[in-house]
Parts: structure tokens; sequence; C-alpha cells
């Protein structure tokens, strides 16, 4: 109850670092229990694998189809770690309320089955990619990892994206995500709406 509060009132906890060189990030829990907004936390967890993934070959990221097939029903973080062949996991949640996004990310040694570090994290929703560079370096420097000037360069801040567009750019990656011919048009169509509403937005580009 204690580190829950702590957590809802924007604080950080952590142990000693360990070295981790391999990391799944399962799916982020909807915390706002409202189903429409799954796009924004599969949107979120999405970026946060593809962040994490940028920091170079020093850490190995589990992909995004592996980690969200993995069946966690009745089963420890040590044995979800030892499917999926990696030393450590990141479980968490998301939501958004308006204009405002909560990240809630907690990193846990599977070898040990013990919590490292966790942080809750309020920003605006525009600056809601930005956030999975910082949350990024935080787990680097968690597993003590030591990020050259390219993995730097990398794990460069986004810039705020046009509210509008950076939801549809979630939208659209919902839908390519269910990789299906219908929803593969679908997502190339909120793309090209997110280009409309930002044109410079340049993950909508890719």
């Amino acid at each position: 109850v204690g580190v829950a509060g702590w957590l809802l009132l924007g604080g950080e906890i952590s142990r000693s670092p360990e070295s981790i060189r391999s990391i799944a990030v399962l799916p982020l829990e909807n915390l706002s229990g409202d189903p429409e907004q799954e796009y924004f936390v599969g949107g979120m967890h999405e970026a946060l694998i593809s962040s994490l993934a940028r920091i170079g070959a020093e850490l190995r990221v589990i992909s995004r189809t592996s980690a969200v097939q993995i069946d966690r029903k009745g089963k420890t973080i040590p044995e979800i770690a030892a499917q999926l062949g990696v030393e450590g996991v990141i479980e968490g949640s998301a939501m958004r309320e308006g204009d405002q996004a909560r990240v809630t990310v907690q990193l846990i040694d599977a070898r040990s089955d013990s919590h490292l570090w966790a942080q809750s994290y309020d920003r605006k929703f525009s600056s809601a990619l930005a956030l999975t560079s910082e949350i990024s370096r935080s787990v680097a420097g968690q597993i003590r990892l030591v990020l050259s000037p390219e993995g730097e360069q990398r794990l460069a801040a986004a810039r705020p994206v046009n509210p509008r567009a950076l939801d549809l750019y979630l939208r659209g990656v919902q839908h390519l995500n269910r990789i299906t011919e219908p929803d593969v048009r679908r997502a190339i169509q909120f793309f090209e709406a997110s280009l409309e509403a930002d044109s410079s937005f340049a993950r909508a580009y890719a």
C-alpha cells in the first residue's frame, strides 16, 4: 500500500541495479478500464519496445509479437522470462485523460523475481512518445548499461506532437498490428490523416 501511494504521487523506488542484457516489455495494463483507450495503451507499449530497441546491440529486446502472444495466466515472472529467454521484464500500465497521459512502469530481475525499479510518469499527451525515450534512459541506468554516443542520439527526446496527429497515429498503429488486409488499409488512412494534422510527423510517414 505504501509503495502504491508513493507511485501515485509520482515517486520512484529502486534497488541496487543489476546487469541485465535481455529484456521483455509485457503488454501494458489499461488503467482507465475503458476499452476505447486500448489504442493508446497498445501504442505506448509498442513505442516503449521500439525506444528500448534503439539503445543498440548492448540490449536485446523481445519483439512486440512475442510479448503479446505469451500466455501469462497462472505464470510467475521467472516462468514468463524463461519462456521468452530474457533476464529482465518490464510491466506497467498506461492511461489517458484528455490532454494528460500517465504511464507507470516497473523493472523486474526475472532471475531473482525482485523489483529493481519503479516509476510513475505524468505528461502532456502531446509528449507521450518523448516519454518512452525518458523511460528507456532510466532503464539503461538501472541495468548498468552505459549508452554509446550513438545510443544517446537514438534516444534523443522526440518533440511534442500535435495531439490530433498523435491520436490518429496511435489508432493507425492499433490497426496495423492486427495484420489483416482491411486493418492495414485502415491504418494507412489513419496515418494519412495524421499527416494532414501535422505534415512534419516523421513516425506517420514511416
